[in-house]
């Protein structure tokens, strides 16, 4: 309707326990159904800080860029100039701004490893050579809050596959949103 995202809000729930859209009965006696809203938590963020490598274990020559997300098929292509197209690895960090109060479930597709910090926890945890693979996690977060975060990834010859997405009972399964990710500061 032509409203700014930041100054709409989200239907959260009705007061009869009802779906979004339903069938209300006229009732014999006077009634109230309550439609409760949130504001909507849009994000400001641009992104993860990235650092890749080119090499298997985090050394050797780097390309430095903030990603806006993480959601990367580069098959058997190079992932930047000067890194070769296998045995590289990348190192994503930054913050993760949650978008309500409830328990978030992360998952990765990787191909190869991939590990998944979220609040200093490690929560995917799957360092191995393997196909394209779908692997998650699940913690609790609080509406508006920044969490760190960190996603390790190394490829080892072959398709390179690297995607980063959550869900929460309120929010649908999706790559995490730009918007949603904040860079690490740059060192003084």
């Amino acid at each position: 309707l032509g409203v700014p995202p930041e100054t709409r809000d989200d239907f959260q729930r009705w007061s009869d326990g009802g779906a979004v859209q339903h069938t209300i009965s006229t009732p014999a006696s006077s009634t109230t159904y309550t439609a409760t809203f949130a504001p909507t938590q849009v994000g400001a963020g641009t992104g993860l800080s990235a650092v890749y490598y080119d090499s298997l274990n985090f050394t050797g020559a780097t390309v430095s860029r903030v990603d806006p997300t993480v959601n990367f098929t580069w098959g058997t292509g190079a992932p930047a100039p000067g890194i070769g197209p296998d045995t590289f690895s990348v190192r994503w960090t930054g913050e993760v701004q949650a978008q309500a109060s409830e328990a978030y479930t992360f998952y990765t597709t990787s191909d190869d490893g991939v590990r998944l910090w979220v609040n200093g926890q490690l929560i995917i945890n799957n360092w191995t050579d393997h196909a394209p693979t779908e692997n998650s996690g699940t913690i609790t977060l609080a509406a508006g809050q920044r969490y760190a975060i960190t996603m390790e990834f190394y490829e080892n010859g072959g398709g390179a596959t690297a995607e980063l997405a959550w869900s929460s009972p309120s929010t649908p399964k999706a790559i995490i949103p730009q918007r949603q990710l904040y860079p690490t500061a740059a060192p003084p």
